[in-house]
């Protein structure tokens, strides 16, 4: 790519990737990304201290125009990886950012028609923290499809009214698709470390302090490979019980939840530090400390909040848990 193609600078967009032991696709996601047809982007690349040829293979994109490579002496993990990544993007004078999985691929106008979306945003609600997603085709190793919708197959969907109260107990955010504004970065980094995910915070953060918008075209052919971090799962296949073990489900989720809302105490605070006046910040401190009140207690005050999972399902067994977790005294 000729960099005097690019666009001008304050259009400017940093895809940012987190890479670890993912050769084997890793060239294919990279040259997706080299091929778009929005040139206003530079793609930086964090190695988080990997054993296969990764090293090798990003060593030979090192010169390429638009490509930084970051190669770590010592492995982070997937979420201070992309906190790393993040915080170096945020000190550029990059106007957005965009994330990016190592063993996908991208459409062509992936970029361009988020940046649109985005633009449009902007023009409407400036100096707004902003978050603009899409859904994704499901594809096996080889990129031939699975699902056509990465949402339906997963059983979530857009929330474009109140998405705060799905958030906090439900990402339905792929961190892979997601673009983000110069003020939500702001806003988010650094990410806590009671963060769940780096997506799920971001997401968070758009909610409770800006908007999410969603492209529901899918824009990315999402790689299902048996390595990936977090992956699609077909959501009715829970429903099997020749495939599960519902407790051992039952008692992750519960897990999750709990570290949910250590979640959301964080999200508060950073809500508190910008916006104390915040119509949400009630509802999100309310959330995290449901644990100081009784099962049915709980029960009562998530009805209020109106505060839910997506599908009556992931509902019911969000309330199980719900009640089902040791109590805590009030600091």
């Amino acid at each position: 790519m000729n960099p005097e193609t690019k666009q001008h600078r304050e259009d400017q967009i940093c895809v940012v990737m987190g890479t670890y032991n993912g050769f084997e696709f890793l060239e294919e996601q990279i040259e997706s990304i080299l091929d778009q047809s929005c040139h206003a982007w530079n793609l930086l690349i964090r190695d988080d201290h990997s054993s296969d040829r990764t090293p090798e293979l990003l060593s030979r994109y090192a010169d390429v125009a638009g490509v930084t490579v970051i190669q770590a002496q010592q492995r982070l993990g997937v979420i201070q990886n992309f906190n790393q990544l993040l915080q170096r993007a945020c000190a550029t004078d990059c106007r957005y950012v965009a994330l990016s999985d190592q063993d996908d691929v991208w459409d062509r106008e992936k970029l361009a028609t988020q940046l649109r979306l985005m633009q449009q945003l902007e023009s409407e609600q400036p100096d707004q923290p902003l978050l603009v997603h899409s859904d994704l085709e499901v594809v096996d190793q080889h990129l031939r499809q699975i699902a056509p919708s990465f949402m339906k197959y997963q059983g979530i969907q857009h929330e474009s009214s109140d998405p705060l109260q799905v958030l906090l107990v439900q990402n339905f955010v792929t961190g892979c698709t997601v673009l983000v504004n110069r003020r939500l970065l702001e806003l988010a980094l650094p990410i806590p470390e009671e963060t769940l995910m780096h997506d799920w915070w971001l997401a968070l953060c758009a909610a409770a302090l800006g908007t999410i918008a969603c492209v529901e075209t899918p824009l990315i052919q999402y790689r299902q490979h048996g390595r990936n971090e977090v992956g699609a799962k077909q959501f009715s296949r829970f429903l099997n019980p020749f495939r599960n073990n519902y407790y051992q489900l039952w008692n992750a989720g519960r897990t999750v939840l709990t570290q949910s809302l250590e979640q959301a105490r964080a999200l508060a605070e950073r809500v508190r530090q910008f916006d104390s006046t915040n119509p949400h910040l009630p509802m999100i401190e309310e959330y995290a400390q449901l644990q100081q009140a009784g099962s049915l207690g709980r029960v009562k005050k998530i009805h209020q909040l109106r505060i839910h999972s997506q599908s009556k399902l992931r509902h019911q067994l969000m309330l199980s848990r719900l009640i089902n977790l040791p109590r805590k005294r009030a600091a």
